[in-house]
């Protein structure tokens, strides 16, 4: 099985869903609409609810339903789980990497 950093770069390796994720940051915990999230950025909703999805599972947003819509918010809990993880192999090049 795949280390879970490897989901949340696989994510943010898109430019889209890198953009969604600056955006959602920049809204604090106040999150978005999905049509604000789709204007911002000049994407059909349909696209970005595919890149939601991705994110979601990558556990880069999480969504928040009222009514009929739906409020996205940043979680960069797991980036910065990711991050701290290249940071460590970086610092620790010798390291052998589990299952290699």
């Amino acid at each position: 099985m795949a280390d879970p950093s490897f989901f949340v770069m696989s994510a943010l390796a898109q430019s889209s869903r890198w953009r969604v994720f600056e955006l959602l940051l920049s809204a604090t915990d106040k999150g978005l609409l999905q049509g604000e999230i789709a204007a911002a950025l000049g994407v059909s909703k349909n696209l970005l609810s595919s890149h939601l999805k991705i994110m979601q599972a990558a556990g880069l947003v999480s969504s928040e339903r009222n009514g009929r819509e739906i409020t996205y918010r940043a979680t960069p809990q797991s980036a910065h789980v990711m991050a701290t993880d290249i940071l460590n192999a970086i610092a620790n090049p010798n390291r052998r990497v589990q299952g290699h």
